[in-house]
């Protein structure tokens, strides 16, 4: 008796890493549009077998690895949405949004909560780290300043410091 009876294959791909489970999808007849998901082990040497009656390993592999790229894929649209909903993506290519621009203005001027804003000033320091200007920056008293600021508004006057500084350095010397 066969385990599948008058069921219509539709796919199967393997649900783990040791590709020792497939799961796979049927529908009772054309007609309907519910679909049946049965597991079957591989070492189930009797279901087994009868799956690749309907499918090849091969396109079970196929079909897992389209599986994975659609699952990352839907995965990242999802944290992009949310990130977009809740105003933490900006798309600076339009100038930004209003909200993105409050955001700055906000850790910057704002009172300083440690607690709160601790990890955005990390971050913060990071990312004018990564500048140029600071990096090629030679004055040691400089970087020490933006690596001891304690505030958001300290770590930014701290960098304006050191592009001010690499603007002089930088442009000739007109003066005789």
């Amino acid at each position: 008796m066969s385990m599948f009876g008058n069921l219509k294959y539709v796919n199967a791909y393997f649900r783990d890493d040791e590709r020792r489970s497939i799961l796979t999808y049927w529908k009772e007849n054309d007609a309907s549009d519910e679909i049946i998901d049965i597991e079957i082990s591989v070492d189930d040497e009797q279901s087994y077998n009868e799956l690749l009656h309907y499918t090849t390993i091969d396109q079970i592999h196929e079909n897992t690895w389209n599986y994975i790229k659609e699952s990352e894929e839907a995965f990242k649209e999802t944290v992009v949405e949310i990130a977009k909903e809740r105003g933490w993506l900006v798309n600076m290519d339009d100038g930004g949004t209003s909200d993105f621009n409050k955001i700055l203005v906000d850790i910057v001027f704002d009172e300083f909560n440690e607690e709160l804003h601790k990890e955005k000033l990390f971050f913060l320091k990071i990312n004018i780290f990564e500048k140029d200007f600071v990096k090629k920056c030679t004055d040691k008293d400089l970087k020490k300043n933006l690596r001891r600021a304690t505030t958001a508004l300290e770590a930014v006057r701290a960098a304006i410091e050191i592009f001010d500084a690499s603007q002089k350095t930088s442009s000739p010397d007109t003066a005789d």
